[in-house]
């Protein structure tokens, strides 16, 4: 029989010493005794597994493979899931984000506005104003109930929904009246324009003014009139009766006057007196009583252009007349200078007012007897600008040096210095000059001087001025033989050809009177016999005429908006600007004999 095949049971035999064994998956060679290493190749053989042939198993695999972008694509899929929900959009943008939302409310019957509504969506509320709005503050997005309410109209609750993104739309919600209409149209008094946004109180109610003016408001039924006080930035605030009819809407009209006060001289009481009313008459009081010293002549009332301040110029005791500064702020009282003098107003600088004083009980001969000065009504400090005086032993030999014209333009004081003397010849070597100092006391200086011509005598060497226009002066000089005409403008003095004598002092000068901001002025021209207003820029150019009022003359501005005129030189008067109105009459008030022609940074003057 043939041997049995036993290769397959039988044991492996010992490997000798030093031999190769040889594995079947790769050629390695391992020593005796070791165990066969195993390769990388083989080990991932041994580990990998059989993939899942389903397309879930198969998408498992590649999403944790790709992981990098699948995460956050799959958190931004959710979100934008969680957007589309309106629930869930809302609640989310509600943690980071909350809206300003506004509605409108108007009458169901009248469709007009109604004003100081009360609109509430939880705990946040507001108020419509004079065109029906209200704007509701930092809503979170979302559905909400909104409520509206006001006295004397049924109470409304919507629902409306707040939307992340900025509202395209207002709603219109009408509300219904429970009690009487009535209509309230509110206009300025001096220009006549409507009046929008004035608060009107009534009958436990408040409302306000629409654009143009008006404004519907309910009151209680069966009142015939009621009580109504109006508010509003800027004007006094004024109490009206409203009328009320019962079977329609009662039309009201009513004016409100400019806030303010305007100051002048009367001698109502037989004294003169200091008073003050509104711009419309109303609220007449006596600011500072007269003490029956006072001059006809020699008293003066000269307000700074925003009327904050007032010079007055008055003999209230003793024989002298004294300077005083009346602040309008309390009306309050102080006294700027005194004494045994003169004074020669000048006017205001802003908030500085110029003048000169002459001692009376200095010579001629005597230094120091003339002074030019500032005084600042907010500090109260008294600044000496200029001060001369002359020389010699008395009447018959003086020589004076003496403060002539001096006019205030442009935060700038303008005057001259001018010589006198007792005997022919004795200002020879004198010059008169024509200077420029700040109402501070700052920047002084001679601008230019003027002297005789060669072998020429005088008693005088001096210079006269005529205010051409705001900045420019026509200055006279005579050389002890001719006459010479220069013009001050843009800080220099040049020679003016063509002018003469009789055109100096011939000429119509009219005076422009500065508006609070400076960039107005406002004048008059004779034409035609009759007296023509006009308004023009602020170096009184480009005027436009704005009426034709021969009884009417210009005394001053309040505020840029309003003109003050006068007529018969005892009434005053408001108008606008423009001209647009007939001017309404304040009240009578008592003019001094002096006038300040050419002077224009303060009112009262003309």
């Amino acid at each position: 029989m043939p041997e049995e095949d036993n290769h397959q049971n039988s044991e492996p035999e010992p490997a000798e010493p030093g031999a190769v064994i040889q594995t079947p998956e790769a050629d390695v060679e391992v020593l005796p005794g070791q165990e066969p290493a195993v390769t990388a190749d083989h080990e991932h053989k041994e580990q990998k597994k059989p993939a899942s042939d389903s397309r879930f198993g198969r998408f498992k695999g590649w999403y944790v493979h790709h992981k990098k972008f699948t995460i956050p694509g799959s958190v931004l899929v959710l979100a934008l899931l969680l957007i589309a929900i309106p629930f869930t959009r809302f609640a989310i943008a509600g943690l980071f984000v909350t809206k300003n939302y506004s509605v409108t409310v108007v009458d169901s019957t009248t469709n007009t506005p109604v004003s100081g509504a009360k609109v509430s969506m939880g705990p946040i509320s507001a108020e419509t104003d004079g065109t029906g709005k209200a704007t509701l503050k930092s809503v979170k997005p979302g559905s909400h109930q909104a409520t509206f309410s006001k006295k004397y109209y049924k109470d409304e609750t919507v629902s409306l929904t707040v939307s992340v993104v900025n509202q395209k739309q207002i709603p219109t919600i009408k509300m219904t009246a429970t009690g009487h209409q009535v209509k309230v149209n509110v206009t300025d008094v001096v220009n006549k324009k409507t009046l929008g946004n004035v608060e009107i109180v009534a009958a436990g109610i408040t409302s306000k003014t629409d654009e143009k003016g008006t404004a519907t408001i309910v009151l209680p039924a069966g009142l015939s009139e009621q009580q109504a006080k109006l508010s509003l930035s800027g004007y006094n605030d004024t109490t009206v009766t409203i009328k009320v009819s019962n079977d329609k809407a009662q039309q009201n009209d009513f004016t409100m006057t400019p806030a303010g006060q305007v100051y002048f001289l009367s001698k109502l009481s037989g004294k003169i007196d200091v008073v003050k009313t509104n711009l419309d008459g109303t609220g007449r009081k006596t600011v500072l009583a007269g003490t029956g010293k006072e001059q006809e002549t020699g008293t003066v009332l000269l307000a700074s252009r925003d009327w904050k301040y007032l010079a007055l110029l008055s003999r209230r005791a003793g024989n002298a007349p004294a300077l005083y500064l009346i602040d309008t702020s309390n009306d309050s009282l102080s006294t700027i200078d005194e004494g045994n003098a003169e004074f020669s107003l000048a006017g205001w600088v802003n908030d500085d007012f110029v003048y000169s004083v002459t001692r009376t009980n200095v010579q001629l001969w005597q230094a120091n007897r003339q002074a030019l000065k500032g005084f600042n009504a907010p500090t109260k400090k008294l600044t000496t600008l200029d001060q001369v005086g002359g020389t010699g032993s008395g009447q018959s030999d003086y020589l004076n040096h003496y403060i002539g014209d001096v006019y205030a333009y442009d935060s700038q004081v303008l005057y001259g210095l001018n010589w006198s003397s007792a005997a022919l010849g004795g200002t020879d070597n004198k010059q008169a000059t024509f200077n420029t100092v700040k109402a501070d006391g700052s920047a002084k200086k001679a601008i230019k001087s003027f002297g005789l011509a060669a072998g020429a005598q005088a008693y005088n060497v001096a210079i006269e001025q005529r205010v051409e226009s705001p900045a420019e002066i026509n200055l006279k000089f005579y050389d002890g033989n001719n006459d010479i005409f220069y013009v001050y403008a843009n800080g220099q003095v040049k020679d003016k050809s063509g002018q003469t004598s009789d055109s100096f002092y011939n000429a119509n000068y009219p005076t422009y009177l500065e508006s609070p901001t400076d960039k107005q002025t406002f004048w008059s021209e004779s034409r035609d016999g009759k007296n023509t207003l006009f308004v023009g820029n602020e170096e009184g150019q480009d005027g436009k005429q704005i009426a034709t009022l021969s009884d009417y003359k210009p005394y001053g501005w309040y505020t840029d908006k309003y003109l003050l005129v006068s007529k018969n030189s005892s009434e005053l008067y408001i108008m606008p600007n423009t001209g647009s109105t007939t001017p309404i009459k304040i009240s009578d008030y008592h003019k001094p004999a002096l006038t300040f022609s050419g002077y224009g940074g303060g009112y009262g003057g003309l």
